[in-house]
């Protein structure tokens, strides 16, 4: 059945191809472009031909599809750009850069090595930048175990990533002026 369908589709076409060839070098004035306007225009005629319809006009389809894949080429190609490499290197990208992102991959990836309520303790202070009281109002359990918690996450933290852990006494200090500063005063001293 498909090639009663070709031949039929070659008889039609073979009358006409030249002057669909003539068309398409005149559009677009480039033979290897012609070629292609003529192949593509050939593939969408041969997709939709029917060989039982009448083919008196064929020639007049097959150059309106041509007429259009040309002006679709041509509105696609008007938003095209060419490369210039200065400009490309003046655009500032509004992400991150690829070393930040590794390295926050890296962190983020450690992090979760942590148990949840150690990797929710480390997050709570450092990243969310909460104190030592908050996080044991939003934990509940003791001010000596968030400190804990916070230590050895830290602890494990450096461990998995390779660097020496933070010290956290001018930290502990810092974020938690107020009523429990004698204590933190004394207890800074165990982690120094």
């Amino acid at each position: 059945m498909p090639d009663l369908r070709q031949r039929a589709f070659l008889e039609v076409l073979e009358p006409v191809y030249d002057r669909l060839s003539r068309y398409a070098l005149a559009v677009t004035r480039n033979e290897m472009d012609a070629e292609d306007l003529v192949s593509a225009a050939v593939l969408v005629a041969y997709e939709k031909f029917d060989p039982t319809a009448n083919h008196e006009r064929y020639l007049h389809y097959l150059i309106k599809i041509a007429s259009r894949l040309h002006k679709r080429g041509r509105y696609r190609e008007r938003k095209r750009v060419p490369y210039d490499a200065s400009l490309a290197e003046d655009i500032s990208s509004s992400g991150q850069a690829p070393e930040t992102a590794a390295e926050i991959r890296l962190v983020m990836d450690a992090l979760n090595t942590l148990p949840d309520k150690m990797r929710e303790t480390v997050v709570l202070f450092d990243i969310s930048d909460l104190s030592l009281e908050e996080i044991r109002q939003i934990q509940g359990g003791t001010l000596s175990g968030v400190k804990s918690r916070l230590t050895r996450g830290r602890e494990r933290l450096a461990h998995a990533l390779g660097v020496e852990p933070p010290k956290l006494t001018s930290q502990l200090v810092a974020k938690n002026p107020g009523p429990d500063m004698p204590i933190l005063l004394r207890a800074e001293k165990r982690y120094v």
